[in-house]
């Protein structure tokens, strides 16, 4: 994996983003997203132009980012090491992969993903039902 020095949500990110299929699009591609149809990514990769993001949707990420940021600290103690928000790409196969990962290690053994829950998540946990969008 090449690690690239780019902070999530920069212009810079998103061209680079623009240009490789993501982890986050790995539930559209397999039909699975709730949020965004195979269909319409489809057509953003082709085309180039994606939705815009909205003033709520850019809240939903930044406070996604904020609680992120306070975990880290919490999951590093549990660990015992630091883990870094980290750009990675890869291409496999002609297929140029890019993740952005909430915490990897300095030796790219632990990788740890943030995820904020909301009550309608938080039930479908506990009943031990979670949506298709969340396993890729």
């Amino acid at each position: 994996m090449q690690t690239l020095n780019l902070q999530q949500g920069t212009q810079e990110w998103l061209a680079v983003r623009a240009d490789h299929f993501t982890a986050g699009e790995a539930p559209p591609m397999l039909g699975l997203s709730k949020y965004k149809s195979r269909d319409a990514l489809l057509r953003e990769k082709s085309t180039g132009i994606v939705e815009e993001v909205d003033s709520a949707k850019q809240r939903l990420f930044d406070r996604g980012h904020e609680i992120e940021a306070l975990a880290r600290p919490i999951v590093e103690a549990m660990l015992g090491e630091d883990l870094y928000p980290t750009t990675g790409t890869l291409e496999v196969d002609g297929l140029k992969l890019l993740a952005s990962f909430d915490g990897i290690s300095m030796d790219g053994e632990t990788l740890w993903e943030n995820k904020t829950a909301n009550r309608a998540l938080l039930a479908d946990m506990e009943a031990g039902d979670i949506d298709d969008t969340y396993w890729p």
